[in-house]
């Protein structure tokens, strides 16, 4: 067994078929970033999906639950295709974690906040049409109906009286065989 320079790690062995290197400090912070990127992506359309579809429990949980497999397939993905080492690790989890957190805390209100004002701007003309041409032709109508209701005569509207068929006898005076 090797033994290593140090007095205390005499019986420490320096590498073994279990271990496996760790990588460059500039490669982590290259898997960092990375994965601070598709954490705040990932946050981007968990955000979308919600905006899109509304927020009530049961869909806050199945987006919820489908951001989770998506981050998982992702770090997974991610860790096979693109990392350094070739291997997940915990940072690249935490990283996407933070990533999505990121997103959630200092980007969604901002974006937010745009896609209202945006919102306003493009409802706005329409707003403007409903104020100077539907709202006065609509009143234009409803005052012609009314006009017309009250040019026509009405109908009378008492109940006739129900015809009584006339009875040979009284009914007081029937007669049996």
């Amino acid at each position: 067994m090797p033994k290593t320079g140090s007095p205390g790690a005499g019986s420490l062995p320096v590498c073994s078929a279990d271990m496996t290197a760790a990588p460059a400090v500039s490669a982590v912070l290259g898997d960092v970033l990375w994965c601070l990127g598709l954490g705040c992506l990932l946050g981007a359309l968990r955000s979308a999906a919600s905006m899109l579809t509304g927020n009530g429990p049961l869909r806050c949980f199945c987006w919820d639950l489908l951001t989770f497999v998506a981050a998982a397939v992702l770090v997974c993905g991610f860790s096979a295709g693109v990392s350094a080492s070739g291997l997940t690790r915990w940072y690249m989890a935490a990283a996407m974690l933070v990533g999505t957190l990121a997103w959630n805390q200092a980007i969604a209100p901002s974006v937010y906040q745009a896609a209202s004002k945006i919102l306003q701007i493009a409802v706005w003309p329409l707003r403007q049409l409903e104020g100077k041409i539907l709202y006065p032709l609509i009143q234009h109508i409803q005052n012609a109906l009314h006009s017309l209701r009250l040019r026509r005569p009405r109908k009378n509207v008492r109940k006739k009286p129900k015809i009584r068929k006339k009875q040979l006898q009284k009914a007081s005076k029937v007669l049996y065989n």
